[in-house]
């Protein structure tokens, strides 16, 4: 079954993951100026929801970062619900998850990237930072030290980018395959085939509430560890020793 995007792609020539991510931008948007039309001091529905996720991601900043970490929310709180969205945006017939393609991945995983090394430059100072890389052994191994966490460095957006997408990608097949098996069971015409079609169709619930936990649970991962990697680059080495 082919997907809206993937015809207007054709139509349009605009690739569907980058349709896909200005959908769930829109949706942001719309969703975020429906919530503050209205505002109240004792919020609910959309104003409370947006509310408690705000909350939810300053306290993941306090406790990493610290006071200092205000100044970072946005960052955050901008990465989580465009990765939260994208992730249920699958879940909409027709539609895709924009965080399935590695493309998508990679880029927000180089945006923490070099925003973890831009921000920890500018706290520390160019020099200051790269000594902070082989800290704590003995001067001879310093330079053995330094080669292995610039590896280590390297090979987080590595981790960051296909560890969503390994998994908003299987969510995104294992629907797919349950939508071919109702077409194809249900237009097999037997008998038999068209009663096997209720197999797929009372998995797909329990697959869409998997998903839904899944989508929460990678966009709060990829949030906490970005929060983790900033955190540790604006903090000197003596501060992280406490």
């Amino acid at each position: 079954m082919p997907h809206i995007g993937e015809a207007i792609e054709y139509s349009l020539k605009v690739p569907t993951p980058l349709l896909m991510s200005w959908v769930t931008v829109v949706v942001l948007v719309v969703l975020s100026a429906l919530a503050v039309r209205r505002l109240e001091t004792s919020p609910a529905g959309l104003q409370a929801a947006f509310e408690t996720v705000f909350q939810f991601i300053f306290d993941l900043v306090d406790s990493s970062i610290g006071p200092e970490g205000k100044s970072y929310y946005p960052l955050f709180l901008g990465m989580f619900l465009y990765i939260l969205v994208g992730n249920l945006l699958g879940l909409v017939p027709g539609l895709s998850s924009p965080t399935a393609n590695l493309n998508t991945t990679v880029a927000l995983a180089l945006v923490v990237f070099f925003s973890t090394h831009f921000f920890g430059i500018r706290k520390q100072g160019f020099f200051r930072y790269l000594a902070h890389f082989g800290t704590g052994v003995p001067v001879w191994l310093k330079p053995l030290m330094f080669i292995i966490e610039f590896i280590g460095e390297l090979a987080r957006p590595l981790s960051l980018s296909f560890r969503l997408f390994g998994n908003i990608m299987a969510k995104e097949v294992l629907l797919g395959i349950l939508a071919f098996l109702v077409v194809f069971l249900y237009s097999a015409g037997g008998v038999v085939d068209t009663a096997m079609t209720v197999v797929p169709l009372l998995l797909r619930p329990l697959i869409i509430m998997l998903a839904l936990l899944v989508g929460f649970i990678q966009a709060f991962i990829f949030t906490l560890l970005s929060i983790v990697y900033v955190g540790g680059a604006i903090r000197t080495h003596s501060e992280r020793s406490r």
